[in-house]
């Protein structure tokens, strides 16, 4: 039995996980997706914030201090093939007061008190029309006030891994004219831990080191996650988030950190999650756009449930 994961398709309220390897209850607001970009972006001084369009049209006419640009290149086989801009307005998403993370290896472990869910007011991040294209065909990513819908493209259309998916935009004026490519990554298949019937779930021990292992990848990065604890207000949940080279085949989740997540989810479910991912980080006259890829596919699983003991 195989499993293969892509991040943004397991529905966790505190699990979706960035290459800035925290949980999305640390991300105080936003998406962790978008919090990838201002560990990578945050630190180039100017690059980091980029004077764009928040206006309501789609001619970018008025500015607003935005950040960076976040295009998201979702492949797969035929049907399943995706494009996305990721925002990242401020008060916007869960708004969870979380603890300093605790390190161990390549993992991270963060706790986090259940706050409410901001609201997007519009008119937020708009950088213009943004077009996408894979092979010959071109598909429209067009601002609404509300954000970027995801644009799908045609069901002939498959992107595995390798292929290319290109975003172009800019107006040469407060948005610079952009072209950048997002390569999509292997596609990321569990072997260990899984559960040992179909629905069931995997037993972890938390009195030892974890072995994650995975079919290797040529091209990008492994992401392995487990999210427990109470996603009620006021209660607190957890998450340990772990980046490994896709290359290995292996990682390893710390004890002390299994163990504390152990304490954190208590007597509420605890679920896994592993995924593939590519982020490339590029900077056009002054504007951070940083394209994050993945593959999924819908024959396989897509999260599982597990047990710590």
């Amino acid at each position: 039995m195989s499993h293969s994961f892509r991040g943004p398709t397991f529905v966790v309220r505190a699990a979706v996980l960035s290459v800035a390897a925290l949980a999305l209850g640390a991300c105080e607001g936003k998406s962790c997706n978008a919090l990838a970009v201002e560990g990578a972006a945050g630190k180039s001084g100017d690059a980091s914030t980029t004077d764009v369009a928040a206006g309501n049209s789609g001619d970018a006419s008025t500015t607003a201090n935005v950040g960076a640009l976040i295009v998201i290149a979702n492949g797969g086989p035929s049907g399943t093939v995706s494009a996305d801009v990721e925002l990242n307005e401020p008060g916007v998403g869960p708004q969870d007061t979380c603890d300093g993370p605790m390190t161990a290896g390549a993992c991270q472990l963060t706790s986090c008190r259940v706050g409410g869910i901001g609201s997007p007011g519009g008119g937020y991040g708009n950088f213009g029309p943004i077009s996408v294209t894979v092979g010959t065909t071109t598909e429209p990513l067009t601002y609404d006030r509300d954000g970027y819908p995801t644009i799908g493209f045609p069901a002939s259309i498959a992107l595995g891994t390798g292929g290319i998916m290109k975003f172009r935009g800019g107006n040469g004026s407060n948005v610079p004219t952009f072209d950048v490519s997002a390569t999509i990554p292997g596609l990321g298949v569990i072997t260990s831990p899984v559960p040992t019937t179909d629905g069931g779930s995997a037993m972890i021990d938390t009195t030892q080191d974890l072995s994650v292992t995975w079919s290797p990848i040529s091209i990008g990065q492994i992401h392995f996650m487990l999210f427990g604890g109470n996603t009620m207000v006021g209660e607190v949940e957890g998450s340990i988030s772990c980046i490994f080279a896709g290359t290995s085949g292996a990682g390893v989740v710390s004890r002390s950190l299994l163990s504390a997540l152990k304490s954190i989810s208590g007597a509420n479910t605890t679920y896994a999650d592993l995924s593939s991912e590519l982020d490339v980080t590029t900077v056009v006259d002054g504007l951070t756009i940083v394209t994050q890829s993945y593959q999924s596919s819908p024959s396989t699983d897509h999260g599982f449930d597990v047990t710590l003991q």
